[in-house]
């Protein structure tokens, strides 16, 4: 009997081990609790709370999923802890709006799967399916794809046991495109957008005014599937026709009970065909946020009945820019001109030689932003931050940390466009643009 009772302890302590081992939680205290890590067979999942929100981000020998089939990189998941922590406004914005970057020039390079890892036949039709699909987001959008020569950052595409890749391009980093399903044009093309920094339409920040998500139904593990993208509105409405949209059962316990329905409790069936009218506009706004011949309003988007405008109609060196009641004359009226990777600069068209300038240079928030002959400065040149449906952010080339902002919220006509501190949260530093 003693002999027994030992056995069922050392059995009982085995088993309690083990289950500790299984599913062991870990708090950071520096992160006041809002990381915790458990693991999970050969995975370990870690859960964040970034502004009172859960995200799962399942990691697996030393790789970070942020959903099943989309791949973060070490130093995006540590910018994902930092948003747990208390931040700046500045430092935050910074974080948030770099997360995932677009490919420079709009074109991305590529390279077709080594022959040598499948038989020639499904060598072709992979081939064949790389080419239809990047030709019909080319077709669809713009964008433009170059097979590989001595590129660092390029797409690797691989015939794989999953489908799965990187999000967005990120300096000296080989996008690998893992697919399974090698010849689906869809899954293919799926797969490339994650590529172009394009995320799931369930993870629109403001999904909830279109579905209901509950995560009680998901499978345990899978949870990440569901996560919220930071400071991202979407391009439009929910679209329930996205290439981009799981279905409804998708990662559901059971398929009777889906973890995802519209707001009337019924429920979708994701598509993976073709590219839908809001998926190329969405690619569209993220790479061409602007035609490069087109003529502009920026409208602030807390107030649509106002514009910026070039004070008083001056084109005079030192002209302050304000926000005015909108009208059709030509001090309201501006080009965007890309200078490199990201930037712009703001020409009025009251006169083409000058562009929108921070005063002085000065990295002061509260800096008057003025009209200036164009010196081709880093103070006259902005970079787009592009929140879909949120509007637009301006940060100067000289002075990242800081955005175009109605001076003191203000809404009045004759309200000075300054630069400040970012901050992602105030509808005073996001405008709207519309082309005449």
């Amino acid at each position: 009997m003693k002999n027994l009772i030992k056995i069922c302890m050392m059995l009982l302590l085995c088993a309690t081990f083990y289950a500790c081992k299984k599913n062991v939680e870990t708090s950071d205290p520096v992160e006041n609790g809002a990381i915790s890590s458990s693991k999970k067979g050969d995975s370990l999942i870690h859960k964040l709370t970034i502004d009172g929100k859960l995200n799962y981000i399942v990691e697996v020998d030393g790789i970070y999923y942020f959903a099943d089939d989309i791949i973060i990189s070490k130093e995006q998941f540590n910018t994902l802890k930092k948003l747990t922590a208390d931040l700046s406004t500045q430092e935050r914005s910074t974080i948030v709006q770099d997360f995932a970057a677009t490919w420079p020039n709009s074109k991305a390079y590529y390279q077709y799967p080594d022959p040598a890892t499948m038989t020639a036949a499904q060598h072709t039709s992979f081939v064949n399916t790389i080419n239809t699909a990047l030709g019909n987001i080319t077709t669809a959008t713009g964008i433009q794809f170059e097979e590989r020569t001595t590129q660092t950052e390029y797409m690797k595409f691989v015939k794989s046991t999953g489908n799965n890749s990187p999000l967005g391009w990120q300096k000296n980093r080989v996008n690998t495109v893992n697919l399974y399903n090698y010849n689906h044009i869809g899954i293919t093309m799926h797969e490339v957008m994650h590529s172009l920094g394009i995320m799931h339409e369930q993870c629109r920040p403001d999904r909830d005014q279109y579905v209901i998500v509950y995560l009680t139904k998901v499978q345990s593990g899978y949870e990440h599937n569901y996560n919220l993208f930071l400071n991202y509105g979407g391009h439009g409405a929910f679209d329930f026709g996205s290439v981009m949209l799981y279905s409804s059962t998708s990662f559901a316990i059971n398929n009777n009970q889906p973890p995802m329905t519209r707001l009337d409790g019924s429920t979708f069936v994701g598509q993976r065909a073709a590219l839908s009218a809001g998926d190329i506009a969405g690619l569209k706004s993220l790479y061409f946020p602007m035609d490069i011949s087109g003529v502009y309003r920026v409208t602030p988007a807390s107030i649509a009945s106002k514009s910026l405008d070039i004070y008083g109609g001056s084109a005079a060196d030192g002209t302050r820019v304000i926000i005015w009641t909108s009208h059709q004359a030509n001090n309201q009226r501006f080009q965007f001109t890309k200078v490199e990777h990201g930037y712009y600069q703001i020409k009025s068209v009251l006169d083409p030689a000058k562009v929108l300038t921070v005063k002085n240079a000065a990295t002061a928030s509260g800096t008057q932003v003025e009209l200036r002959t164009n010196a081709n400065a880093s103070h006259q040149k902005f970079k787009l931050y592009n929140a879909g449906n949120l509007g637009f952010s301006f940060a100067p080339l000289h002075a990242t940390g800081l955005r175009l902002e109605l001076s003191g919220q203000g809404t009045a006509d004759g309200t000075n466009i300054v630069v400040s501190t970012s901050n992602t949260s105030s509808q005073a530093q996001k405008f709207n643009l519309t082309k005449f």
